[in-house]
């Protein structure tokens, strides 16, 4: 056999081997059981909350593929004994809606107005064909609240942060929040300033989510945790800020920045992965998100409402 034969030999084996590899991840759900009522799964993708309530599951996120919206849907119906009755997308990246196709045709899909245009024009291939039929159809702009047998789940637009459009999920009877990529525990956030995320506006916006006092905090991505577990994000949030708003009014350049940042509310983040694999979400991405936002080196290309 010739060099280049082995060559592609070895290299079609390492793509199925890597190709084995991530249907394996995609198709691992991990389940951790918050109250009675209440359960986290975890997979590719961003945290899936689940409710059950005596007129049908809640669910609060959908991963990243729609083989994972499929698995989450049955995993919801064994957990809860119920269908899914309302399925909420906290915001429009594809780790927390492209599972959303796996759901019924259907299924009440809530999201925030501002959300919904984020996926029509900047996830717009996905979102063709019969995709489109799982887009948002129950959209609001600041609150909204659903009473569904015996539990009470309140949507809220708490402000600008990751994005323009992110919502929270406050389950009153079961004092828990879930935030989405509003709150990354211990981990670098990603901040999308081209789709009206703020780092500036951050810290406030999670103080309106503080002020519901929930004992439970679900994150988007990490560990559940409680109030305090927050308030660190939040410490962190408001650092990055600084350091940002320092830096423009100082003309300082971004590789100033980045080499000189003194930026130490992040010891101990960890940078995210997707199936083990890095994103590009660590620390050198959050301070170069700070200083565009604050010198205005951003281009927007869908912007925020004010």
């Amino acid at each position: 056999m010739k060099i280049w034969q082995r060559a592609l030999l070895l290299f079609v084996v390492v793509v199925a081997v890597f190709a084995v590899y991530l249907i394996i991840q995609v198709r691992q759900l991990d389940v951790e059981q918050i109250t009675d009522d209440l359960h986290i799964i975890r997979g590719v993708g961003g945290n899936t909350s689940v409710l059950r309530t005596d007129q049908g599951a809640v669910v609060v996120d959908s991963m990243t593929f729609p083989m994972q919206g499929r698995l989450i849907r049955a995993k919801v119906e064994a957990l809860t004994g119920q269908p899914v009755a309302l399925l909420i997308n906290t915001h429009y990246h594809l780790d927390h809606t492209h599972g959303n196709p796996g759901f019924d045709t259907g299924t009440s899909v809530v999201a925030t107005e501002r959300t919904l245009s984020h996926l029509k024009v900047l996830d717009t291939d996905f979102w063709e064909g019969d995709a489109a039929l799982l887009l948002p159809n129950d959209t609001f702009s600041d609150r909204k609240q659903f009473q569904l047998g015996n539990k009470t789940v309140t949507v809220i637009h708490p402000g600008r942060g990751h994005t323009d459009g992110d919502l929270i999920v406050w389950f009153e009877e079961d004092n828990a929040l879930a935030l989405g990529d509003l709150f990354f525990n211990r981990h670098y956030p990603n901040i999308d300033l081209e789709a009206g995320g703020s780092v500036q506006a951050w810290p406030a916006t999670l103080d309106n989510a503080l002020a519901l006092n929930a004992e439970i905090i679900i994150p988007g991505h990490g560990a559940t945790t409680d109030q305090q577990g927050l308030r660190d994000f939040q410490r962190f949030m408001a650092e990055l800020a600084t350091l940002g708003k320092t830096a423009a009014e100082n003309n300082e350049s971004l590789e100033k920045m980045l080499a000189d940042s003194p930026l130490s509310a992040d010891a101990g983040y960890e940078p995210i992965t997707m199936a083990g694999i890095p994103i590009g979400l660590n620390r050198k991405f959050v301070l170069r998100r700070a200083w565009e936002e604050a010198t205005g080196n951003v281009e927007l290309k869908n912007p925020p409402h004010q």
